[in-house]
């Protein structure tokens, strides 16, 4: 790993700043890595988020909408462009006329074996250079990371 782009803290009491400082400059290289790749296919982040929602099974609006933690109306704008591209469909319940199922199309179960993107192993590839050991002690100090957070807004929310 490249020394120079690490942030080093001046003291322990400014590794909230540098880890946070990490956090944001990982986001946004992870997200322009995804982005580079859904061009090619005319998607964007939001887009691809909703779509590996319903890849498996359809769902509702909401039910994508908390998934993707987006409010009903975000999830709704990204949804009529993808229906207007032909990615989803929506379909009323038989039962319940009430409920709107998100289902893909045809034309996303071709994309799996057209675009890299779309398989595992993209993921992978993008981490393929860093030793196991090392992905090892990045997906546990990342798990603490997310139960310490987790258990800092439990706690607040207890306070409230």
């Amino acid at each position: 790993m490249n020394q120079d782009s690490t942030i080093q803290p001046e003291s322990s009491k400014t590794y909230g700043s540098s880890i946070s400082d990490l956090l944001r400059r990982l986001t946004k290289l992870y997200e322009s890595v995804i982005a580079k790749a859904l061009k090619e296919i005319g998607l964007t982040n939001p887009q691809m988020m909703v779509l590996k929602q319903i890849i498996r099974e359809p769902k509702t609006l909401g039910h994508i909408s908390q998934a993707v933690q987006l409010s009903n109306s975000t999830v709704s704008g990204i949804l009529d462009r993808l229906e207007r591209d032909d990615w989803i469909e929506r379909i009323r319940d038989e039962e319940d006329r009430r409920i709107i199922w998100i289902r893909k199309t045809e034309k996303i179960s071709g994309l799996r074996d057209k675009f890299e993107l779309f398989r595992e192993s993209f993921y992978d590839h993008l981490f393929d250079d860093i030793s196991d050991a090392e992905i090892e002690h990045i997906v546990r100090s990342l798990d603490i990371l997310i139960t310490h957070l987790e258990c800092k807004l439990e706690d607040e929310a207890s306070r409230s």
